[in-house]
């Protein structure tokens, strides 16, 4: 039963880092889409674009829109450290029921008497 309580935690912090990379995809899909839509209705011109200067970098030419898409509220970062903290909390529920919980013994009695 020890085994299975490791082996179940194990899986379940290898599935936590798997959502996380899944929450990233589409996170970073839907930004894509989002930025190709406000191109589409002319919300954003790409030429001009190209010829703007971004005040956070001033040297280079042409401010990448998409890209401060993708920063809006930190998401990224954010979805990494849940996911990183919910795989450690499985591994370390995996290590504690490793060494904490005693191991039964095939033999015992199970409280029946007789």
């Amino acid at each position: 039963m020890k085994l299975v309580a490791i082996t179940l935690n194990l899986l379940a912090a290898i599935i936590f880092i798997a959502l996380g990379l899944v929450a990233l995809a589409i996170y970073e899909a839907h930004c894509f889409s989002t930025y190709r839509e406000f191109v589409f209705a002319e919300a954003i011109n790409e030429q001009r674009l190209e010829t703007l200067r971004d005040p956070s970098n001033p040297e280079a030419t042409g401010y990448d829109m998409h890209a401060k898409m993708q920063q809006i509220g930190n998401v990224k970062t954010w979805i990494v450290r849940i996911s990183v903290l919910a795989a450690a909390a499985c591994v370390l529920n995996a290590v504690a029921a490793g060494f904490l919980v005693p191991k039964r013994s095939v033999l015992s009695d199970n409280g029946n008497a007789g």
